[in-house]
């Protein structure tokens, strides 16, 4: 098999480096290894242009996604690390996540590509949503995530440590052992789809997760909260549902041309107020 490593975090030798290399390395040897750090790449940031809509266009921005694209269909599986800053994950997740509406309807390229994610955070209780980015991250891709790993570690080699290694093992397991299996959750009330714990309560007890969409009941039995899920909505990280979400974005791209004059009339007179400021080598 062919693993790609995913590396999103700028510091060398860092704890996200680290732990990518201990779990590549753990693997046995006829397994290729690859790695990227995402922040070595000249990935721009997305124009909101629609010029990759419908699919099966490319986007037009000439950068190197395209690169990191083809090295993960190149890919049997993937492993992809990111730290936590400021309650999310790196930058660089997010720039490229959004320039992945142009393979959006490329799932029979990606599906079925086994992955696993591993965070790191420094502080205590300050993982925040990075969890849940970098899953996110990855099913936008169209990967199955089989797993991933929450680190506490701040300073550079603390992710050493052999507690947390045995359990790097283990996971990056799940990419090489045969089809099915259970895969992790991150504990407590989850969404029964994606396993995100962003869930929003209302006082009535419906539950929905601002992630995927999965609707459900908060319940409780004998002094034990429950969800009862009652989603009727195609799931949001299937193939189905990021095709219909591609359509969605399509019939957007299609009104605005045909009510792009009009739509330019009512916003010709803002480009009057003029407010910018700019660094001083910028004017």
């Amino acid at each position: 098999m062919k693993i790609l490593g995913l590396v999103a975090s700028p510091r060398r030798a860092g704890n996200s480096e680290l732990l990518v290399k201990e779990m590549l390395a753990s693997l046995p040897a006829d397994n290729q290894k690859e790695m990227i750090r995402l922040t070595d790449l000249n990935i721009k940031m997305c124009k909101a242009c629609y010029a990759c809509l419908p699919a099966g266009k490319k986007c037009n921005i000439e950068d190197d996604l395209d690169f990191l694209l083809d090295r993960i269909r190149a890919a049997d599986a993937l492993i992809i690390a990111s730290p936590c800053y400021f309650l999310g994950p790196h930058t660089s997740i997010k720039t490229i996540g959004d320039r992945l509406i142009s393979v959006m309807g490329d799932s029979h390229e990606f599906n079925g590509k086994k992955c696993v994610t591993v965070v790191t955070y420094g502080i205590n209780s300050w993982e925040g949503y990075a969890r849940e980015a970098v899953n996110n991250f990855a099913r936008f891709l169209h990967l199955d995530v089989v797993g991933d790993l929450l680190v506490h570690a701040a300073i550079p080699g603390e992710a050493l440590d052999e507690d947390i290694k045995t359990a790097a093992h283990e996971l990056v397991k799940r990419l090489i052992a045969p089809p099915g299996g259970d895969k992790s959750s991150s504990g407590g009330l989850t969404c029964a789809d994606c396993d995100s714990s962003l869930l929003q309560i209302s006082a009535s007890g419906h539950v929905r997760c601002v992630m995927c969409g999965t609707t459900g009941q908060l319940q409780c039995e004998s002094g034990q909260f429950s969800i009862h899920y009652t989603n009727k909505i195609l799931p949001r990280f299937s193939p189905e549902g990021m095709t219909e979400h591609g359509r969605t974005l399509e019939s957007y791209k299609e009104r605005y041309i045909s009510k792009r004059r009009e739509l330019a009339q009512l916003c010709k007179p803002y480009s009057d107020y003029d407010w910018w400021v700019y660094p001083n080598n910028q004017q």
